[in-house]
């Protein structure tokens, strides 16, 4: 063994354990107080690890982390079902959320896990009894020993949907030759786009194995509700068709406030507008509330359906995988994660599918290239936390904007398509 890679394995092991023990106290704390990660803990130790008997047949292993990572590879999973080898599929999350979705998205798929901890004891014996064909890892979540064990394996590496921001670019150069042997482990990068692809090259990747394939996220074909599944869902929340509705999906903290204090403005001129919060982390369902009635909303909580009369400003959609159906209700809709610098953006193109128009705020560079592509087709409008309101007045009162802008994002969405196949041939031309 190398005398980098030793060095590697120490640095990293004694760094993933000094992680495990600051974070410990939080994570029980959660455990205990939030409920969270009680379904997942044991699994995640590596605890009732399912056996999986391959019988001659390939084994492709992906991961995604969470939800939004989830949702994108779907179409990609789907593709890889199909194929006439039929092949075992391992799809594995860290978080519950995209676990759930997971399940919610592809209940097809051999086997739902959680990634075991990236533990050498924990993981690597449970790599070894698998020994995967292939791993597929989504985006950004990298795991050494995980992968460094399915490397020794005999399996072929691979980053799907793959993007770096610079800051961890930065990051990864200032560590020199462990980012190298880290990097090493990887046989394909199949990545979103040549910004992404830049930043991997400025890492000493060789460029053989840089293939800008698309971005996956621009691949999914969501279900849109037909005109009766559409009247029926606004006549249980009781909207009647006077009320323009705002929808405000995938919020952080302190975004509630902020943007709450932008529809409490707007009321002054709009007022009848309804608006619908959806929270990105079902654990902050109690925290919202508690803002919504510090702000002294006329509020109700989505899972108290007896309580809704259509009389409220505002309801809290308090369940999980309803946003994309929120937004199809939608006159306007504001994505969050772009007006906190502790997220910097998520997928502001997801209404757009709908033909619904786009309000993102001032922090996208966790997202750049989605914030260019609704400004080069002109799909959404970027504004600050003082001109949100003017920005939703502006657009509440102008149909034939919110037309332009919806049909814009309908042809973005038909003109971007393409990842899935691009990856595909990326990942088995490799192998």
């Amino acid at each position: 063994m190398r005398i980098t890679k030793i060095i590697t394995n120490i640095v990293y092991s004694t760094g993933l354990c000094v992680l495990l023990i600051t974070t410990l106290p939080k994570y029980i704390y959660r455990i205990f107080v939030h409920k969270k990660y009680r379904k997942s803990l044991k699994k995640r130790l590596g605890i009732q690890f399912p056996k999986i008997e391959k019988q001659g047949r390939k084994l492709i292993w992906i991961h995604a982390v969470s939800v939004g990572e989830t949702r994108a590879v779907v179409p990609l999973v789907k593709k890889l079902m199909e194929q006439d080898d039929k092949p075992i599929i391992i799809l594995s999350c860290t978080t519950e959320t995209g676990y759930a979705e997971g399940e919610r998205s592809l209940p097809d798929v051999d086997y739902h896990v959680y990634l075991p901890f990236d533990v050498g004891f924990i993981i690597r014996p449970i790599v070894r009894r698998c020994k995967p064909d292939t791993v597929i890892m989504v985006e950004t979540d990298f795991w050494y020993n995980f992968l460094d064990e399915a490397k020794k394996n005999g399996a072929t590496i691979a980053i799907a949907n793959g993007k770096i921001s610079k800051k961890s670019q930065h990051r990864h150069q200032a560590c020199g030759f462990l980012s190298k042997e880290f990097f090493d482990v990887f046989d394909i990068f199949c990545i979103q786009s040549e910004t992404y692809r830049r930043r991997f090259k400025k890492l000493n990747i060789p460029q053989k194995k840089l293939i800008v394939t698309g971005n996956l996220k621009l691949e999914s074909t969501y279900k849109k509700l037909s005109t009766k599944e559409l009247a029926s869902w606004r006549e249980k929340l009781h909207i009647t068709e006077n009320r323009p509705v705002v929808v405000i999906g995938s919020t952080h903290d302190p975004e509630e406030k902020i943007l709450l204090n932008a529809i409490k403005t707007l009321r002054q001129s709009i007022p009848n507008v309804y608006t619908i919060i959806v929270p990105r982390h079902p654990e902050r369902f109690d925290d919202v509330t508690e803002i919504l009635k510090d702000n002294k909303e006329n509020f109700v909580r989505y899972t108290n359906k007896k309580d809704i009369t259509g009389n409220e400003d505002v309801i809290l959609v308090d369940a999980m995988g309803l946003l994309r159906k929120c937004y199809q209700l939608a006159d306007v809709a504001i994505v969050g994660g772009s007006f906190t610098e502790d997220v910097g953006g998520h997928n502001i193109l997801e209404p757009s599918w709908y033909g619904i128009p786009v309000i993102c705020g001032p922090f996208m560079f966790s997202q750049p290239d989605f914030l260019a592509i609704m400004k080069e087709y002109n799909a959404g409008i970027q504004t600050t936390e003082e001109d949100i309101a003017t920005t939703l007045k502006e657009l509440l009162l102008n149909e034939d904007k919110r037309k332009s802008l919806g049909d814009a994002g309908r042809r973005l969405w038909q003109e971007q398509s393409g990842a899935v196949a691009k990856t595909l041939q990326a990942l088995f031309n490799e192998q």
